[in-house]
């Protein structure tokens, strides 16, 4: 799989940019500012439907264009080929309707997404996968770091791309929490229709094992490869684990590591109604699960050094490539964002030699001193200046 066109018109930095792509390395260099990342966000964008970096989609329009423009749209456009299909993708964001009559600048700070797959309206959910990427970069440190919702929404992005079941039972869960969390304030408040908490539980319980337990599988699939990884790159014998937590209630750790029934979920859901009911939310499920990774045995975020750290998420990044292609026979497009610099040579040539596999890289660097001479010469380098990608 690899992106053979793309087209930016009024993203970040880029007014109106447009580049062809090969198979293969693009190297990608320019001043601070200048839009290295905002290159490979969009490709990401693309690639999910989403920000990794901002949670308002706000964010991604030119500041120019929102400031002057009624009706500011900005798209990201690509023309994506693999072995068994090309695609068209178009992603378009624009102000709502209404602020946009009224000329308001400021808004609500929301935006409208719509999207186009081979010419055809299309929901955000028929659009992921087409493309799939890894993204690797310095901000990978919050997998470890952040807090476990950071955590959950990489789980969800990496599997998202190559399992649309997956997908409709996340959206479909999050849309039967809502509806049962304001139950359990309405039944909190006057008092009754306790019984259709069990309609909701029911619902609950179908669409949560199947998030579990396919979570579950790949964390274990991630676990078993970036563990591999860890233990070539570090020469310190240390052992790397990484772990799926399901929020269950207390006294049920011993099954994080089984597959859970429904039968099995429903009664947990009953130990803690009343907990619910007292809380007006709903205290377990996915929506409170967490990845739990360590370090010979100690949690990574409070015993492993910075150093450590950093290794840890670019071996999982090299492992979700590794399930990526594994599971869909084609690799997905790799972007790292100013990695190398983040690594000595003998690190950032391991790096190089495990994504040689892949169709297509993208690297953005400041300095090609930290890109291994190998590379270098494979490469197609491209440079960003002024809003405009150019070959070199």
């Amino acid at each position: 799989m690899h992106i053979k066109q793309i087209q930016l018109k009024n993203i970040r930095t880029f007014e109106n940019a447009s580049m062809e792509f090969s198979k293969g390395i693009h190297l990608i260099t320019g001043s601070n500012a200048s839009g290295k990342t905002n290159l490979l966000e969009a490709i990401l964008y693309l690639a999910t439907t989403k920000s990794i970096q901002h949670r308002n989609d706000k964010n991604i329009i030119s500041q120019e264009a929102l400031s002057n423009s009624v009706l500011p749209i900005a798209k990201i456009s690509a023309v994506i080929e693999s072995e068994q299909h090309n695609h068209d993708i178009d992603m378009m964001f624009s102000k709502p309707i209404k602020e946009s009559i009224a000329n308001d600048n400021q808004g609500t700070g929301r935006l409208t997404k719509n999207f186009r797959l081979n010419g055809v309206t299309k929901k955000a959910s028929d659009v992921i996968g087409t493309l799939r990427a890894v993204y690797a970069s310095p901000n990978d440190m919050e997998i470890i770091l952040g807090s476990p919702s950071e955590r959950r929404k990489y789980l969800d992005i990496l599997i998202s791309q190559f399992d649309k079941d997956y997908l409709k039972n996340l959206q479909r869960y999050n849309r039967i929490i809502k509806q049962r969390n304001s139950l359990l304030k309405q039944i909190k408040n006057i008092k009754k229709r306790h019984g259709e908490l069990d309609y909701w539980d029911d619902q609950i319980a179908a669409t949560a094992i199947e998030i579990i337990n396919k979570r579950k599988s790949i964390i274990n699939q991630l676990s078993m490869l970036a563990k591999k990884h860890y233990e070539i790159l570090d020469k310190n014998n240390d052992q790397l684990a990484i772990n799926y937590y399901p929020s269950l209630p207390k006294n049920n750790n011993s099954l994080s590591t089984q597959d859970i029934e429904q039968k099995k979920f429903l009664q947990f859901l009953q130990e803690v109604r009343s907990k619910d009911l007292q809380q007006s939310n709903t205290t377990i499920g996915p929506h409170r699960d967490d990845i739990l990774i360590y370090l010979n045995t100690l949690p990574s975020n409070a015993f492993s050094s910075r150093g450590q750290q950093k290794l840890i998420t670019i071996c999982m990044r090299l492992a979700e490539a590794q399930i990526s292609n594994q599971i869909t026979n084609e690799q997905p497009v790799l972007l790292l964002d100013d990695i190398l610099s983040e690594f000595d040579e003998e690190h950032r040539n391991y790096i190089v030699e495990n994504t040689e596999y892949v169709e297509q890289i993208f690297l953005t660097t400041p300095d090609l001193a930290n890109v291994p001479k190998s590379m270098i010469a494979r490469a197609v380098q491209l440079q960003i200046r002024s809003g405009e990608i150019k070959k070199f």
